[in-house]
């Protein structure tokens, strides 16, 4: 991957020496209630971060003031010539326009690329995460019902929640078929 920089974040792939960050970040979603990571330990940041750093669907959100990776953005490639969005930053650095100065430069540079179109879901609870999308641009296209399950009840059976569905299209795309 390209380095994007903005004035505040370096976007990069992920090293190996990003281990200590990626376990801080990751095992506050342990619990969460939006996309928890259950089975994520301490001992699996290594395994972990070593995965990240050969898959350049995975871009690491660096604070250049501290040089410390304070999230991560997925970017997963799929079918027509699209994307698939997702995002987590480090609890210790929400509310401070990092996810979206992040977000709007890689969808930049993607669209620069070539892509048609990004696309990302999350659940209609997560006000944070689709007022991100919608600060991104994007626009809400579907509303899906008991689709996704990330935890399960007493009996092991599945919880499914309804998420929404936001897209944008590449802007040069949508200025020539206007």
């Amino acid at each position: 991957m390209t380095i994007l920089e903005t004035k505040r974040l370096l976007l990069r792939s992920f090293q190996p020496s990003d281990e200590e960050d990626l376990r801080e970040y990751m095992l506050q979603r342990v619990n969460t209630v939006f996309e928890a990571y259950p089975d994520f330990t301490a001992e699996k940041a290594k395994e972990e971060v070593l995965s990240r750093s050969q898959n350049q669907e995975f871009i690491a959100i660096e604070l250049k003031e501290e040089k410390k990776v304070i999230g991560n953005i997925y970017l997963g490639e799929r079918p027509q010539n699209s994307r698939e969005l997702g995002y987590v930053l480090n609890e210790r650095y929400h509310r401070k326009g990092y996810g979206t100065e992040a977000c709007l430069t890689v969808l930049h540079q993607t669209f620069k690329e070539g892509v048609h179109r990004i696309w990302a879901e999350c659940a209609p609870e997560n006000t944070a995460s689709w007022k991100l999308m919608e600060k991104l641009g994007m626009k809400r296209e579907a509303h899906f019902r008991k689709n996704v399950s990330f935890h399960t009840d007493a009996s092991g059976n599945p919880i499914y929640w309804d998420t929404y569905v936001y897209a944008i299209l590449n802007p040069e795309e949508e200025a020539i078929t206007s």
